[in-house]
C-alpha cells in the first residue's frame, strides 16, 4: 500500500499540530483537551485511525493533551494496537482498562480531575468544542497538501477506470461494489457512496445504490478517506449524447462550479460565494435549485462542512480544501479543490477524462465534463 510521508515527516507534522493545540489551551484558558472523534484524532496524529465502528463519528481511542503531557486512553483490546500502528513514536502514554472496568471516558476524567478541560464530545464537566477545533486543522501542512493531492489523484484514476468499464445492463449495486473494492485496494475507505442511474438521477439528489439497471446515464459519487483526509468527487457518464434538457443541466452545474473555483482566494467570505451561486442559478434559468442540496464549503478531516456559507464572518483561508456540490435536477458537479500559495487547484483532475473550459470574471477555468461513451 502506497504511503505518503516518511516517519520523520509524520513526527514533524505531529509537532506542528501539538503546538496548535497547546496554543489553543492557552487561548481558551484550558489545562487539558480530550479528543475522541475520528476526524480530530486523525488530524492531531497526522493520519492515525482510532476507528473500530465505521459508522460512528467517535473512535475507540481518546487523546488527552495537557501543556506538558499526553495520553492515549482506550480499552485494553485496542490500546497496544493504537500505540504501535496508529501513533508510533509519538510519545503518548498508554492508559487502558478492561471492558468490564472503567470506560475510556472515565479514565480521561480521572487523568484530568481538577483541571479546566475541553473536549470534542460531551464529556462530564468539560467545555464542548466543535467548529473551533476544525479551525485548528487549517492551514493544511506540507504533508497534508501532498496527501490531499495523492487522494485526489487516486480518486480520479479509480473513477476514470470504473467509468470507462461501465456497460448498460449493470446494476447500481454492482458498480458500488466495484468502487468499494478499488478504493479498498488503494487503502481508502468510503464514507458516502452514491451510485445512481437514469431516472433516479433526476428523481433524487441522493440516489443511493439499488437494483436499478443502467440504460444510458450514470452518476458516481464516492466520498473517499485516507489518513483521515477526504476527497469527495462526483462524475457523470452518458451513453450517447444526452437529451437537451439534461445537457443544459450539465452545462449549468459545470458553469457554477467553475465560477466557485475562480472565486476561492484568501479572505473571500463564504457568504459571497453562496450569493454568487444563487445569482448564477437564477441567471441560468434554475432559480430555486440551490435550495435542494447543500451548496458546499470546506473539507479535509471533516467530511464536508457546508454551514460556513451562512456565517457572515467566515472567510476562505490559504491552504484549505473544498468540496462544493452543485446540483440541478438531473446533474451534479463536485470536485476536490485545494487552495495553496499558487492559487486554487483541482486535486481530483487528471488525464483520461474530458474537460471543458468555462469563462469566469477571474479568467478561464478548466473543469471536468460529462464522459460520453
Amino acid at each position: 500500500m502506497e504511503q505518503v510521508g516518511s516517519p520523520e515527516q509524520v513526527l514533524a507534522d505531529v509537532r506542528i499540530k501539538e503546538d496548535r493545540v497547546r496554543a489553543f489551551l492557552e487561548r481558551e484558558g484550558l489545562d487539558a483537551l480530550v479528543l475522541g472523534r475520528q476526524d480530530n484524532f486523525a488530524w492531531l496524529t497526522a493520519g492515525g485511525d482510532n476507528r473500530v465502528v465505521t459508522t460512528s463519528e467517535m473512535g475507540f481511542g481518546y487523546l488527552v493533551v495537557t501543556k506538558d503531557r499526553k495520553w492515549l486512553v482506550s480499552h485494553s483490546m485496542d490500546g497496544q494496537r493504537f500505540i504501535e500502528e496508529q501513533v508510533p513514536g509519538q510519545g503518548y502514554e498508554l492508559v487502558t482498562s478492561y471492558w468490564h472496568q472503567a470506560s475510556p471516558e472515565q479514565k480521561a476524567l480521572n487523568l484530568t480531575r481538577g483541571m479546566a478541560v475541553g473536549a470534542d464530545f460531551a464529556l462530564e464537566g468539560a467545555r464542548l468544542y466543535g467548529p473551533e477545533l476544525v479551525d485548528l486543522h487549517y492551514p493544511l501542512t506540507d504533508l497534508e497538501i501532498e496527501r490531499c493531492r495523492w487522494i485526489g489523484g487516486t480518486a480520479h484514476r479509480i473513477l476514470t477506470q470504473v467509468a470507462h468499464d461501465l456497460e448498460p445492463g449493470v446494476t447500481e449495486q454492482e458498480v458500488a461494489a466495484r468502487l468499494l473494492y478499488e478504493y479498498a485496494l488503494a487503502g481508502m475507505t468510503i464514507d458516502v457512496l452514491i451510485v445512481g442511474f437514469d431516472r433516479r438521477i433526476r428523481d433524487y439528489r441522493h440516489p443511493m445504490p439499488a437494483e436499478n439497471v443502467l440504460e444510458r446515464y450514470a452518476l458516481l459519487h464516492p466520498a473517499a478517506r485516507r489518513w483521515g483526509l477526504h476527497a469527495n468527487v462526483t462524475r457523470l457518464v452518458h451513453f450517447g449524447e444526452p437529451p437537451s434538457d439534461t445537457r443544459r443541466a450539465m452545462d449549468g452545474v459545470a458553469t457554477i462550479g467553475a465560477h466557485v473555483a475562480a472565486m476561492l482566494a484568501p479572505g473571500v467570505p463564504f457568504a459571497d460565494i453562496l450569493a454568487e451561486q444563487i445569482r448564477l442559478y437564477r441567471v441560468l434559468g434554475y432559480s430555486g435549485e440551490w435550495m435542494y442540496h447543500f451548496q458546499g464549503g470546506i473539507t479535509g478531516y471533516t467530511l464536508a462542512d457546508p454551514t460556513r456559507c451562512r456565517d457572515p464572518e467566515a472567510r476562505v483561508v490559504e491552504r484549505q480544501a473544498y468540496d462544493y456540490f452543485i446540483t440541478i435536477t438531473a446533474a451534479k458537479f463536485e470536485e476536490f479543490m485545494l487552495l495553496t500559495e499558487n492559487g486554487n487547484e483541482f486535486a481530483s483532475m487528471g488525464p483520461g477524462w474530458p474537460v471543458r473550459t468555462v469563462e469566469t470574471p477571474n479568467g478561464e477555468i478548466d473543469v471536468p465534463d460529462v464522459l460520453i461513451r
